[in-house]
C-alpha cells in the first residue's frame, strides 16, 4: 500500500512538474497529460460525499478513525521536510494532507442534530483553515503545526461529541 501510494506521488510530482515546466515555454507540451479520474485542484465540496451520522455515538466514531489516521500520517512523517529541491511536496506530506482532508471530510459528516450548532460550525471552519493552509509551500513548522491544529480539532470534536452522546 505505502509502495502504491509513493508511485502515486512521484507521478504527480512528475506531473506538476512537466505543467511548470511547461508553462515557462509555451510551444512545449506536458509531460503527462491531465488525468481525467484525479482532481485537477483543491477546492473541496460544500458537503462530505459520504452520508451524515446517524447519531452522535456514530459520528465520534466517525472522528475517532479519522484522528487515528491523522496521527498515524504524523508520525510516519517524522521529521521529513515539507517539500523537496523543487519545492513540490513529499510523499510522507501528501500523506498527511489526504489524512486532513479525510479529517475534514469526517466532520462534516455530522448528524443533522449538529449541523448548526457553534460546535461543528468552529470545528468545521477551523479545519478548513488549517486545510488550506498545508496546501501552500510551507516550510516544516509550519506544516507540523497546521497538522497539530487539525487533529487537536478533532479530537477536541470529538471529546465534546462524546459528551453530548453521554459516553
Amino acid at each position: 500500500m505505502l509502495i502504491r501510494k509513493t508511485g502515486l506521488a512521484l507521478a504527480m510530482v512528475l506531473a506538476l512538474a512537466g505543467s511548470v515546466a511547461a508553462q515557462g515555454d509555451p510551444r512545449q507540451i506536458p509531460a503527462t497529460p491531465p488525468q481525467p479520474s484525479r482532481p485537477q485542484s483543491d477546492a473541496s465540496p460544500p458537503f462530505s460525499p459520504q452520508p451524515a451520522a446517524s447519531s452522535l455515538q456514530d459520528y465520534a466514531r466517525i472522528l475517532q478513525e479519522a484522528q487515528s489516521q491523522l496521527e498515524t500520517a504524523i508520525q510516519r512523517s517524522g521529521d521529513e521536510p515539507a517539500g523537496n529541491q523543487q519545492n513540490a511536496m513529499t510523499p510522507a506530506r501528501m500523506d498527511v494532507k489526504a489524512a486532513a482532508q479525510w479529517a475534514h471530510n469526517a466532520i462534516r459528516r455530522a448528524p443533522r442534530q449538529l449541523r448548526n450548532d457553534a460546535l461543528y460550525e468552529d470545528a468545521e471552519r477551523k479545519v478548513s483553515d488549517d486545510l488550506s493552509s498545508l496546501s501552500q509551500p510551507l516550510g516544516l513548522d509550519k506544516s507540523d503545526d497546521a497538522a497539530q491544529r487539525i487533529l487537536a480539532t478533532v479530537k477536541e470534536l470529538r471529546q465534546k461529541v462524546e459528551q453530548r452522546a453521554g459516553g
